[in-house]
């Protein structure tokens, strides 16, 4: 988003090349998560030790997983400017609505389709039935009591007191969920 441009290890630094493993899928980009399918390149000493660990923990991916995969990483390319700009403006909904509610702090994630937002500002806060947010844990878990909006707490990705919140629905879904946050949000106590 905003103009940032991504650049491999290998590209930025080609004289490491020999000591790179770069992996990716189609899951995110191609919206393909479940066809189950990545890739990697590495110097070939590491592919084949690479081959002799997977072959004993996973089998085969399906040769229809492999051609739909091969499809998307030749085929058109322009859907992903399309789609890289529907979750930007998704984005930007999301960052501004969770950053005007009191409490909530949220930078602008500068790729993905979710952000972290700080809950910091409500942690201490008393909830209309009496309990006291000690955590990320207990935000989330009200917000989904209370809200019926279903966010991830901060702490299951080591990012404690945040929550983790996916912007990949649709505007009007996100706008409601922004509302119900902010009501729950208005209905704590200090």
């Amino acid at each position: 988003y905003d103009g940032f441009r991504f650049v491999t290890p290998a590209a930025l630094e080609p004289a490491l090349r020999e000591r790179i493993l770069t992996v990716n899928g189609v899951s995110k980009a191609y919206a393909m998560t479940g066809w189950r399918i990545g890739y990697g390149a590495a110097p070939e000493a590491l592919v084949r030790a690479m081959a002799v660990v997977q072959s004993q923990s996973t089998s085969n991916p399906s040769s229809v997983s492999q051609a739909a995969a091969i499809e998307a990483l030749t085929g058109p390319q322009d859907v992903l400017a399309a789609r890289r700009e529907s979750f930007r403006a998704r984005r930007d909904l999301v960052v501004d609505g969770l950053n005007a509610i009191d409490g909530i702090d949220c930078s602008r994630p500068e790729g993905a389709f979710y952000t972290f937002a700080g809950c910091a500002g409500l942690l201490g806060r008393v909830t209309p039935d009496g309990r006291r947010l000690a955590s990320d844990r207990d935000f989330c878990a009200y917000l989904l009591d209370e809200a019926k909006v279903a966010v991830v707490p901060g702490s299951a990705f080591g990012a404690s007191p945040f929550f983790r919140i996916s912007y990949a629905t649709s505007q009007d879904e996100l706008r409601e969920a922004l509302a119900r946050i902010a009501m729950a949000c208005d209905a704590l106590r200090n």
